[in-house]
Protein backbone atom coordinates (compact mmCIF):
# COMPACT_ATOMS: atom_id res chain seq x y z
CA UNK A 1 0.00 0.00 0.00
CA UNK A 2 1.40 3.39 -1.05
CA UNK A 3 -0.15 6.06 1.18
CA UNK A 4 0.55 9.77 0.76
CA UNK A 5 0.27 12.21 3.65
CA UNK A 6 -0.84 15.47 2.05
CA UNK A 7 -0.32 17.64 5.13
CA UNK A 8 1.71 17.31 8.27
CA UNK A 9 3.79 19.41 10.61
CA UNK A 10 6.35 16.68 11.09
CA UNK A 11 9.13 19.25 11.39
CA UNK A 12 7.68 20.74 14.59
CA UNK A 13 9.67 20.46 17.81
CA UNK A 14 7.56 17.50 18.94
CA UNK A 15 9.69 15.31 16.63
CA UNK A 16 13.05 16.84 17.48
CA UNK A 17 14.32 13.70 19.18
CA UNK A 18 12.86 10.94 17.00
CA UNK A 19 12.22 12.29 13.49
CA UNK A 20 14.09 9.44 11.68
CA UNK A 21 12.27 6.81 13.74
CA UNK A 22 8.87 8.40 13.04
CA UNK A 23 9.60 8.48 9.32
CA UNK A 24 10.73 4.86 9.29
CA UNK A 25 7.57 3.84 11.18
CA UNK A 26 5.52 5.67 8.55
CA UNK A 27 7.33 3.95 5.70
CA UNK A 28 6.79 0.56 7.35
CA UNK A 29 3.07 1.38 7.58
CA UNK A 30 2.91 2.15 3.85
CA UNK A 31 3.20 5.96 3.96
CA UNK A 32 5.64 6.61 1.13
CA UNK A 33 5.19 10.33 0.43
CA UNK A 34 4.68 13.29 2.79
CA UNK A 35 4.14 17.03 2.53
CA UNK A 36 5.86 19.06 5.26
CA UNK A 37 4.05 22.35 5.81
CA UNK A 38 5.74 25.56 6.95
CA UNK A 39 4.08 28.06 9.26
CA UNK A 40 6.68 30.84 8.93
CA UNK A 41 9.98 31.49 7.16
CA UNK A 42 12.27 29.70 9.60
CA UNK A 43 9.90 26.77 9.86
CA UNK A 44 9.73 26.51 6.06
CA UNK A 45 13.53 26.52 5.81
CA UNK A 46 13.68 23.72 8.38
CA UNK A 47 11.10 21.77 6.37
CA UNK A 48 13.21 22.15 3.22
CA UNK A 49 16.29 20.94 5.09
CA UNK A 50 14.40 17.84 6.21
CA UNK A 51 12.93 17.25 2.74
CA UNK A 52 16.40 17.20 1.26
CA UNK A 53 17.24 14.17 3.43
CA UNK A 54 14.73 11.88 1.71
CA UNK A 55 13.43 11.50 -1.83
CA UNK A 56 9.72 11.42 -0.99
CA UNK A 57 9.43 14.42 1.32
CA UNK A 58 8.05 17.65 -0.14
CA UNK A 59 7.34 21.10 1.27
CA UNK A 60 4.70 23.82 1.27
CA UNK A 61 6.03 27.31 2.03
CA UNK A 62 3.92 29.79 3.96
CA UNK A 63 3.05 31.87 7.00
CA UNK A 64 0.14 30.50 9.02
CA UNK A 65 -2.85 32.83 9.45
CA UNK A 66 -2.48 32.59 13.24
CA UNK A 67 0.81 34.45 12.73
CA UNK A 68 -0.93 37.49 11.27
CA UNK A 69 0.29 40.51 13.19
CA UNK A 70 3.74 39.02 13.63
CA UNK A 71 4.35 38.95 9.88
CA UNK A 72 3.34 41.20 6.99
CA UNK A 73 2.57 40.75 3.29
CA UNK A 74 6.16 41.82 2.63
CA UNK A 75 7.32 38.83 4.67
CA UNK A 76 5.20 36.59 2.46
CA UNK A 77 6.65 38.12 -0.69
CA UNK A 78 10.14 37.45 0.66
CA UNK A 79 9.40 33.70 0.56
CA UNK A 80 9.66 33.66 -3.22
CA UNK A 81 13.24 32.33 -3.16
CA UNK A 82 12.12 29.39 -1.04
CA UNK A 83 9.31 28.68 -3.51
CA UNK A 84 11.91 28.14 -6.22
CA UNK A 85 13.50 25.24 -4.31
CA UNK A 86 13.20 21.86 -5.97
CA UNK A 87 11.26 20.32 -3.08
CA UNK A 88 8.76 23.19 -2.74
CA UNK A 89 5.50 22.10 -4.36
CA UNK A 90 2.89 24.46 -2.83
CA UNK A 91 2.25 27.78 -1.09
CA UNK A 92 0.60 27.81 2.33
CA UNK A 93 -0.91 27.01 4.55
CA UNK A 94 -2.81 30.24 4.22
CA UNK A 95 -6.32 31.51 4.73
CA UNK A 96 -8.21 32.26 7.93
CA UNK A 97 -8.30 30.94 11.48
CA UNK A 98 -11.18 32.72 13.16
CA UNK A 99 -11.35 30.12 15.92
CA UNK A 100 -8.04 30.86 17.64
CA UNK A 101 -7.28 34.34 16.26
CA UNK A 102 -10.54 36.11 15.36
CA UNK A 103 -9.20 39.56 16.25
CA UNK A 104 -6.74 39.62 13.33
CA UNK A 105 -9.21 38.82 10.55
CA UNK A 106 -8.24 41.84 8.42
CA UNK A 107 -4.55 41.06 8.83
CA UNK A 108 -5.17 37.42 7.94
CA UNK A 109 -6.92 38.57 4.79
CA UNK A 110 -3.90 40.67 3.79
CA UNK A 111 -1.58 37.70 4.32
CA UNK A 112 -3.93 35.44 2.36
CA UNK A 113 -3.91 37.81 -0.62
CA UNK A 114 -0.11 38.01 -0.43
CA UNK A 115 0.10 34.20 -0.52
CA UNK A 116 -2.16 34.11 -3.57
CA UNK A 117 0.11 36.60 -5.30
CA UNK A 118 3.15 34.52 -4.32
CA UNK A 119 1.53 31.33 -5.63
CA UNK A 120 0.71 33.07 -8.89
CA UNK A 121 4.28 34.31 -9.36
CA UNK A 122 5.67 30.88 -8.45
CA UNK A 123 3.14 28.83 -10.46
CA UNK A 124 2.29 26.75 -7.40
CA UNK A 125 -1.04 25.58 -5.92
CA UNK A 126 -2.41 26.75 -2.56
CA UNK A 127 -2.78 24.91 0.73
CA UNK A 128 -5.82 26.51 2.38
CA UNK A 129 -6.41 26.82 6.13
CA UNK A 130 -10.13 27.49 6.70
CA UNK A 131 -11.26 27.35 10.30
CA UNK A 132 -14.61 28.91 11.21
CA UNK A 133 -14.16 31.08 8.11
CA UNK A 134 -15.84 29.42 5.14
CA UNK A 135 -17.48 32.61 3.89
CA UNK A 136 -14.33 34.69 4.24
CA UNK A 137 -12.11 32.09 2.59
CA UNK A 138 -14.35 31.60 -0.45
CA UNK A 139 -14.81 35.38 -0.78
CA UNK A 140 -11.06 35.99 -1.06
CA UNK A 141 -10.62 33.15 -3.55
CA UNK A 142 -13.48 34.62 -5.60
CA UNK A 143 -12.31 38.23 -5.43
CA UNK A 144 -8.69 37.39 -6.21
CA UNK A 145 -9.66 34.96 -8.98
CA UNK A 146 -7.44 32.44 -7.27
CA UNK A 147 -9.37 29.24 -8.02
CA UNK A 148 -7.39 28.83 -11.23
CA UNK A 149 -4.22 28.32 -9.18
CA UNK A 150 -5.52 25.02 -7.86
CA UNK A 151 -5.16 23.88 -4.30
CA UNK A 152 -6.53 21.96 -1.38
CA UNK A 153 -8.68 22.80 1.64
CA UNK A 154 -6.59 21.10 4.30
CA UNK A 155 -8.19 19.48 7.34
CA UNK A 156 -11.61 20.00 5.79
CA UNK A 157 -14.26 21.19 8.23
CA UNK A 158 -17.14 22.29 5.99
CA UNK A 159 -20.32 20.56 4.90
CA UNK A 160 -21.30 18.79 1.68
CA UNK A 161 -22.63 21.99 0.06
CA UNK A 162 -19.31 23.80 0.48
CA UNK A 163 -17.41 20.69 -0.62
CA UNK A 164 -19.43 20.54 -3.84
CA UNK A 165 -18.58 24.17 -4.58
CA UNK A 166 -14.88 23.64 -3.86
CA UNK A 167 -14.70 20.58 -6.09
CA UNK A 168 -16.59 22.36 -8.84
CA UNK A 169 -13.83 24.98 -8.76
CA UNK A 170 -11.21 22.24 -9.16
CA UNK A 171 -9.87 22.29 -5.60
CA UNK A 172 -9.27 19.18 -3.49
CA UNK A 173 -10.62 18.16 -0.09
CA UNK A 174 -8.12 16.80 2.44
CA UNK A 175 -9.45 14.41 5.07
CA UNK A 176 -7.79 14.25 8.53
CA UNK A 177 -8.06 11.63 11.25
CA UNK A 178 -11.14 13.48 12.52
CA UNK A 179 -13.16 11.31 10.11
CA UNK A 180 -12.70 8.42 12.57
CA UNK A 181 -14.28 10.32 15.49
CA UNK A 182 -17.79 9.42 16.61
CA UNK A 183 -19.07 13.00 16.26
CA UNK A 184 -17.73 13.48 12.71
CA UNK A 185 -20.89 12.53 10.82
CA UNK A 186 -20.77 15.67 8.62
CA UNK A 187 -17.22 14.92 7.49
CA UNK A 188 -18.19 11.33 6.77
CA UNK A 189 -21.06 12.66 4.62
CA UNK A 190 -18.51 14.77 2.73
CA UNK A 191 -16.30 11.73 2.18
CA UNK A 192 -19.30 9.77 0.96
CA UNK A 193 -20.37 12.37 -1.63
CA UNK A 194 -17.00 13.60 -2.92
CA UNK A 195 -15.59 11.98 -6.06
CA UNK A 196 -12.54 9.97 -5.07
CA UNK A 197 -10.59 11.95 -7.68
CA UNK A 198 -10.79 15.01 -5.40
CA UNK A 199 -9.88 13.51 -2.03
CA UNK A 200 -6.56 13.65 -0.22
CA UNK A 201 -5.68 12.26 3.21
CA UNK A 202 -3.55 13.90 5.89
CA UNK A 203 -2.35 13.59 9.44
CA UNK A 204 -2.03 17.29 10.34
CA UNK A 205 0.61 15.83 12.67
CA UNK A 206 1.24 16.35 15.48
CA UNK A 207 -2.48 17.09 15.85
CA UNK A 208 -5.75 15.19 15.37
CA UNK A 209 -4.59 11.61 15.78
CA UNK A 210 -7.28 9.22 14.54
CA UNK A 211 -9.09 6.73 16.74
CA UNK A 212 -7.82 4.65 18.49
CA UNK A 213 -4.86 7.02 19.02
CA UNK A 214 -6.93 10.14 19.74
CA UNK A 215 -5.25 12.40 22.26
CA UNK A 216 -1.76 11.15 21.46
CA UNK A 217 0.88 12.86 19.36
CA UNK A 218 -0.16 12.16 15.80
CA UNK A 219 2.25 10.72 13.27
CA UNK A 220 2.03 9.55 9.65
CA UNK A 221 1.99 5.83 10.49
CA UNK A 222 -1.49 6.39 11.92
CA UNK A 223 -2.75 7.47 8.50
CA UNK A 224 -3.78 3.88 7.83
CA UNK A 225 -6.71 4.38 10.22
CA UNK A 226 -7.98 7.28 8.09
CA UNK A 227 -7.54 5.28 4.88
CA UNK A 228 -9.49 2.34 6.32
CA UNK A 229 -12.31 4.59 7.54
CA UNK A 230 -12.67 6.26 4.13
CA UNK A 231 -12.74 2.83 2.46
CA UNK A 232 -15.46 1.71 4.87
CA UNK A 233 -17.55 4.82 4.20
CA UNK A 234 -17.24 4.46 0.43
CA UNK A 235 -17.56 0.67 0.29
CA UNK A 236 -14.26 0.12 -1.47
CA UNK A 237 -10.87 -1.32 -0.60
CA UNK A 238 -8.23 0.56 1.41
CA UNK A 239 -5.79 -0.13 -1.42
CA UNK A 240 -8.03 1.79 -3.83
CA UNK A 241 -8.26 4.78 -1.46
CA UNK A 242 -4.48 4.78 -1.00
CA UNK A 243 -3.88 4.53 -4.73
CA UNK A 244 -6.32 7.28 -5.71
CA UNK A 245 -5.31 9.76 -3.00
CA UNK A 246 -1.66 9.26 -3.94
CA UNK A 247 -2.47 9.87 -7.61
CA UNK A 248 -4.37 12.99 -6.58
CA UNK A 249 -1.36 14.27 -4.62
CA UNK A 250 0.88 14.16 -7.68
CA UNK A 251 -1.88 15.57 -9.88
CA UNK A 252 -2.30 18.59 -7.59
CA UNK A 253 1.34 19.07 -6.59
CA UNK A 254 2.65 18.58 -10.10
CA UNK A 255 6.15 19.74 -9.21
CA UNK A 256 6.52 16.59 -7.09
CA UNK A 257 7.66 13.49 -8.95
CA UNK A 258 6.57 9.96 -8.00
CA UNK A 259 9.18 7.23 -7.78
CA UNK A 260 9.62 5.36 -11.00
Amino acid sequence: MHITDSHNHLHFSEYRNDFPVVVERAMDAGVKTMLLVGIDRNDSIRALDLADTREDLYVSIGIHPQNAGRFTPDDVAALERLCAAQKTVAVGETGFDLYRTPDTEHLQRDLFVAHIELARRSSLPLVIHDRVAHRQTVSVLDNERAWSLGGVFHCYSGDTELAARIIDKGFFISVPGVVTYKNASVLRDVVRMCPLDFLLVETDAPYLAPAPFRGKRNEPSYLRETIFMIASIRGCTPDLVAEKTTENFFRLFSKAKPKQ
